[in-house]
C-alpha cells in the first residue's frame, strides 16, 4: 500500500514538475502576452456570476413590476437591470473575443519558438544521436505532438484560470444557501476525472508503442509521393504492395483507437448518468427550499443557475487537470530531446584553429567502434599526411574508409587513440573553428531545395552572395557549363517538388556538391566519392588540373575508381579495419597484394590491359 501511495507522490510530484517547466517556457516565449492574457482570462471568468446576479435582479423588477400593475417606478427598475444585462453580455462577448485573439497570438508565438528551439538543440547534437532509432522515435514524436500540445496546455490553463474564476463567483452564491451542496458537487465529478486518468495513460501508452510503426507507414508514404521514387516503384510495380503494408498498419491503430473508444463510451455514458440524477436533485432542493423560505422567483432562478455553473466549473477544473496530465506526457518528449546534451561540445574556451595550412595530420593507434556496438570499425590505425598531400583510401565496402573521414572531421571522437592535427590533440582544437578549416563532399551529399546560388553559396554561407566566388567554384567544378543552360541560371530552384523547380541528373547534382567544397578557402579537403555520378570526361576534366584547383590544400580522399586514387601521393589499404598497405599507386601494383587484385578486377572490367606499361600510364576510364 505504502508502495503504492509513493509511487502516486512521485508521478504527483513529476507532474507538477513538468508543468512548472511548461510555465517557464511559456513566459519565456513570451511575459507581456502571457500576463495580458492570464488578466483578461480572469475576468472573462468573472462575466458569468455577474451575469447571473443582474438576472436574478432583472427577474425580480419584473416580478415587482407585474405584482404592482407596471408603475413607472418599477418599470425604470426593470430598463435598468436590462441595461445592465446588455453592458455585462457585450463586456462578456468582447472580452471573450480579445482573449481568443491574445491566445491566437501567444499560440503562434509558442510555436516559433519551440520551433526555433528544437532546430537549436538538433544542430547542437552529434552525429552519433541521429544514427539511433530511439532518438527518431523521440524527435518524431516532438515534430507530431509536442508543439501541439504545448499549445494545447496553454489554452488548458488558461480555460483552467477561467473556470477557477467563474467557480469561485458561483461557490460565494450557493454558499449563502447550503455548503454541503458544494461538497456534493464536487465529490460527484470525481469518478469523470478518474477514468479521464486512466484513458490518457492507456492512450499515451499505445502511442508510444506503436511510434514506430506509425512513423514507418509515414514514410512509405512519403515515399510513394516523391518524385525521385517514382519512376521505380512504377516499373517494380511497388505501389499495391506499399498501399497494402500502409493500409494493415493503419487498420491495426483503427482497432485499437475503436476498442478505446467503447472504453470511454461504456464510462462516460454511466456517469453522465449519475451526474444528471444528482443534478436534477440539486434543482428539486432549491425549489423546495425556495417555497419554504420564500425566495425570490429571481433567487431561485439564480440558484440553479449557480449550482449549474459550479457543477461544470468543477467538471471542467477536472476534465482540464486530466488534459493538462495527458498533454504533459506528450509534452515529456519535447523536454527530453531539448535536455539532451552534445557529446562533442563546441566550447569556445578551446584553442581556435586558424591555420591557413595543415604540416600534419596523424593518427596514432587509432580504434573506432559506434555508439551501441561492441564491433571495431577501426583498428589501431596509425597514419600520417603531410602538409599539402593528397591521401587517398581504398578498400571494399564496410572496410571503413568513410568512418576515417567521421573522425578526421570530429563528428565522432575516436573510442581508442588519438588524432593529432599539427602535432595537437584534435580535441583541444574549437570545433567550429575546425569545420570552417575544413570543406567537404559526402558520398550521400544533400540536395538542398533552394536556388543553385544557394546550393553552391552554402558551402561558405558568410558569401554565399559573393556571385564572383559561386561562379568560380562552378566552373572549378565543372558545373558552370549546365547551370548557364538552365532557365535562370543561378537563380533556378532545384527539386522538381517546388513550383517552377527544376530537377538535376545525379551527376548534375554531385558537380554542384563539388562546387560547395570550392566555395571555401579551406586548408582542408575531404572528398569522399566525389566522382561516383560523373561520366568518365567530366572525371578527367576535374582531376587533370586538380592540384592547381586545390592550391595548397591538404586533401582526403575516398573513392573506388582507381583512375581517381592513382593521382594520390600517398594511398592507404583498408580492410576489415585496418591498413593493410601503404604507398603510392606504382609501389603499392608493385607488391601484387589487395591493391593490385583490386585495381585488376577493375581493369577487367573496363577491359583494360594490365601490363606494366598500361598500368603506369594510361588512365582508367570511370
Amino acid at each position: 500500500m505504502n508502495k503504492k501511495i509513493n509511487n502516486q507522490l512521485n508521478i504527483a510530484k513529476a507532474f507538477t514538475l513538468s508543468i512548472w517547466k511548461i510555465l517557464r517556457l511559456i513566459w519565456k516565449c513570451s511575459k507581456f502576452n502571457t500576463s495580458l492574457s492570464l488578466l483578461v482570462t480572469i475576468i472573462e471568468g468573472a462575466i458569468l456570476p455577474l451575469n447571473m446576479i443582474s438576472m436574478k435582479f432583472f427577474i425580480d423588477s419584473v416580478t415587482k413590476a407585474l405584482a404592482a400593475g407596471g408603475g413607472n417606478k418599477t418599470l425604470n427598475d426593470v430598463f435598468l437591470w436590462l441595461a445592465v444585462q446588455f453592458l455585462i453580455t457585450i463586456s462578456g462577448q468582447l472580452i471573450t473575443q480579445l482573449n481568443g485573439y491574445l491566445q491566437d497570438c501567444q499560440s503562434r508565438l509558442l510555436n516559433t519558438y519551440i520551433s526555433k528551439l528544437l532546430i537549436e538543440k538538433t544542430n547542437e547534437l552529434d552525429i552519433s544521436y541521429f544514427e539511433d532509432p530511439s532518438f527518431y522515435d523521440n524527435i518524431e514524436k516532438t515534430n507530431n505532438e509536442s508543439i501541439s500540445r504545448t499549445m494545447a496546455i496553454l489554452e488548458t490553463l488558461m480555460q483552467l484560470i477561467k473556470s477557477l474564476s467563474t467557480l469561485a463567483g458561483a461557490v460565494s452564491i450557493v454558499f449563502s444557501l447550503n455548503p454541503i451542496i458544494l461538497l456534493l458537487s464536487f465529490l460527484t465529478t470525481i469518478p469523470m476525472f478518474i477514468v479521464n486518468i486512466k484513458l490518457s495513460r492507456k492512450r499515451y501508452d499505445i502511442f508510444t508503442e506503436r511510434m514506430q510503426e506509425a512513423r514507418f507507414a509515414r514514410y512509405l508514404q512519403s515515399m510513394i509521393m516523391h518524385y525521385n521514387n517514382i519512376k521505380e516503384i512504377k516499373l517494380y510495380r511497388l505501389g499495391e504492395f506499399f498501399r497494402n503494408t500502409v493500409l494493415s498498419i493503419n487498420i491495426k491503430h483503427m482497432e485499437q483507437d475503436k476498442k478505446m473508444g467503447k472504453y470511454q463510451l461504456k464510462n462516460f455514458t454511466l456517469i453522465n448518468v449519475l451526474n444528471n440524477t444528482v443534478s436534477l436533485a440539486f434543482q428539486i432542493y432549491v425549489v423546495l427550499e425556495t417555497i419554504r423560505k420564500g425566495l425570490t422567483i429571481g433567487s431561485m432562478t439564480m440558484y440553479i443557475s449557480a449550482l449549474t455553473n459550479i457543477d461544470g466549473s468543477i467538471r471542467s477544473v477536472l476534465n482540464n487537470m486530466a488534459s493538462l496530465y495527458t498533454n504533459n506526457l506528450y509534452i515529456d518528449n519535447l523536454f527530453s530531446v531539448l535536455n539532451l546534451e552534445p557529446k562533442i561540445k563546441a566550447d569556445s574556451s578551446l584553442k581556435s584553429f586558424d591555420n591557413k595550412i595543415i604540416n600534419s595530420i596523424e593518427f596514432k593507434n587509432v580504434s573506432f567502434k559506434y555508439p551501441n556496438s561492441e564491433k571495431y570499425v577501426l583498428k589501431n590505425i596509425n597514419l600520417t599526411i603531410k602538409s599539402g598531400e593528397t591521401c587517398a583510401f581504398v578498400g571494399l565496402n564496410g572496410c571503413g574508409k568513410t568512418t576515417v573521414v567521421k573522425l578526421l572531421s570530429r563528428l565522432y571522437d575516436p573510442t581508442e587513440g588519438v588524432i593529432y592535427i599539427d602535432g595537437k590533440d584534435i580535441r583541444e582544437y574549437n570545433i567550429e573553428t575546425l569545420h570552417r578549416s575544413m570543406s567537404i563532399v559526402f558520398q550521400d551529399f544533400v540536395k538542398y531545395p533552394f536556388t543553385v546560388k544557394q546550393n553552391i553559396g552554402f558551402g561558405n554561407i558568410n558569401k554565399m552572395d559573393d556571385m564572383e566566388l559561386v561562379r568560380s567554384a562552378a566552373k572549378k567544378s565543372g558545373a558552370k557549363e549546365f547551370i548557364e543552360r538552365l532557365s535562370e541560371k543561378y537563380d533556378t530552384k532545384l527539386e522538381k517538388m517546388w513550383t517552377n523547380g527544376t530537377d538535376l541528373s545525379l551527376g548534375q547534382w554531385q558537380k554542384i556538391a563539388i562546387s560547395r567544397a570550392f566555395m571555401s578557402d579551406a586548408c582542408m579537403l575531404i572528398l569522399d566519392e566525389p566522382t561516383a555520378s560523373l561520366d568518365a570526361e567530366a572525371e578527367y576534366e576535374l582531376f587533370q588540373n586538380f592540384r592547381e584547383l586545390i592550391g595548397n590544400a591538404t586533401c582526403v580522399l575516398i573513392s573506388h575508381r582507381f583512375s581517381t586514387v592513382k593521382m594520390a601521393d600517398i594511398i592507404y589499404v583498408i580492410e576489415n579495419g585496418h591498413i593493410v598497405e601503404a604507398g603510392d599507386h606504382k609501389q603499392l601494383m608493385s607488391k601484387g597484394a589487395l591493391y593490385h587484385k583490386l585495381f585488376n578486377m577493375q581493369a577487367e572490367a573496363y577491359n583494360l590491359k594490365t601490363d606494366k606499361d598500361n598500368v603506369e600510364n594510361s588512365d582508367m576510364p570511370a
